[in-house]
C-alpha cells in the first residue's frame, strides 16, 4: 500500500500492528474506548468500487456464533483519483446526507465493518473470524483490515489513540478500497497462548 509510505510515513509491514501470527482467524480486530468523548471513525481515502460504500461498528459478540449487531455510521459514493491523492482534494470523500462519523461504544470492546452495495455479501469485519463465518465470498481469504499506528509525518511521533485501517473487499489484497482512520480507540491485543509446562 503506497499510500501508507507517501501519506503517513508508514512501512506496509514493519508497522502493522494486527499481523498474522498464528492464523488469519487469531488476528485482533477489536478495540475498546480510549478516553472521554466520542469514537471517531473516518473514511479518509475511497479507492475501491464506485457503487456506495458503507461503514460502522459493532458491539463484541457475545459467543463465538453470535451475529454482529452492526451499526451503520456513514455511506458515500465516491472515488478518489490520483489527482486528489496529489492535491489533496475530494479527501476525506463527501458523506451522504445524514452520515456520522463518531459513536459511543462505551466501556466494552467493539468491532468496525466495511461494506459496498455493488458485491451481495456479508461485508468485512476489523475480526477475521466474523469475514469467515458471514461473508462466503471471502470465507478462504478472511484478512481484510490491515491496522497501523497513525503518526505525524513530519515528527515521526504517533498520534497517542489513533489508527489508520486499510481495507480489502476486493480479493486483490491492496488494502485500500477505504482507507480509514479511528480516534479515540485502543487496539486490543490477542491473547498471548500459554506455554507448555516442562516436565521434571
Amino acid at each position: 500500500m503506497v499510500i501508507l509510505k507517501d501519506r503517513y510515513g508508514l512501512s506496509m509491514f514493519a508497522d502493522l500492528l494486527n499481523p498474522i501470527q498464528t492464523t488469519a482467524l487469531a488476528t485482533p480486530g477489536l478495540f475498546r474506548k480510549a478516553g472521554p468523548g466520542p469514537v471517531r471513525f473516518t473514511p479518509v481515502i475511497a479507492l475501491g468500487l464506485p457503487t456506495r460504500n458503507r461503514g460502522g461498528w459493532y458491539p463484541a459478540a457475545a459467543g463465538p456464533d453470535a451475529a454482529p449487531k452492526k451499526r451503520e455510521l456513514w455511506s458515500y459514493i465516491y472515488k478518489n483519483t490520483p489527482d486528489d491523492l496529489r492535491t489533496g482534494k475530494n479527501l476525506p470523500p463527501p458523506l451522504d446526507p445524514g452520515a456520522s462519523t463518531e459513536f459511543e461504544p462505551g466501556e466494552a470492546p467493539f468491532g468496525l465493518w466495511l461494506s459496498n452495495d455493488g458485491l451481495n455479501d456479508g461485508g468485512v469485519f476489523s475480526q477475521p473470524a466474523l469475514v469467515a463465518r458471514l461473508n462466503s465470498r471471502l470465507a478462504k481469504q478472511p484478512y481484510k483490515a490491515m491496522i497501523y499506528p497513525n503518526r505525524d509525518k513530519a515528527s515521526g511521533q504517533r498520534i497517542p489513540h489513533s489508527y489508520i485501517i486499510g481495507w480489502e473487499y476486493s480479493t486483490n489484497d491492496d488494502f485500500q478500497d477505504v482507507v480509514c482512520q479511528l480516534d479515540n480507540a485502543t487496539l486490543i491485543a490477542a491473547p498471548t497462548a500459554a506455554k507448555p509446562l516442562r516436565s521434571p
